[in-house]
């Protein structure tokens, strides 16, 4: 155990925001919901809560160094939404001269059940519609 610091080294925020931010990816990709702001509020709960032991045991706060993230899969979960709206989102485009709107894809609102964060997930038309025949 050494009394300093090492500058640039990767902390453990550092390590959870690399691993929040893959799985983020995913669910971006998949055009999935995911609930980043209660990931990262539990997150720092957890830390939080190393720091609060590590005083009690030490007397000060010793740097956490390693710690598990559990499974970040878990804030994506259907189960954790409630679907508030389904938008159409329009753009205007040039048809034989002539400006018209049309449907470029739909974004829908989910609001997360355990604190009520509202997320937004944008579908483009020709996956929306791929998702529409599929759940049907």
């Amino acid at each position: 155990m050494s009394d300093y610091i090492e500058i640039g080294k990767k902390t453990v925020i550092d390590e959870f925001n690399i691993a929040l931010g893959e799985i983020v990816l995913k669910f971006n990709k998949a055009f999935k919901p995911f609930d980043m702001p209660c990931a990262k509020l539990e997150f720092r709960d957890k830390i939080e809560e190393a720091e609060r032991e590590s005083e009690r045991i030490f007397g000060f706060v010793k740097v956490v160094e390693k710690m598990d993230f559990g499974d970040l899969n878990r804030f994506g979960d259907t189960n954790r939404f409630d679907l508030l709206e389904d938008k159409e989102e329009t753009e205007f485009i040039i048809v034989n001269g002539i400006r018209t709107s049309a449907i470029a894809g739909h974004t829908l609102t989910y609001q997360c059940k355990a604190r009520k964060h509202k997320i937004a997930v944008y579908i483009p038309i020709r996956e929306y519609e791929a998702l529409k025949k599929v759940n049907k």
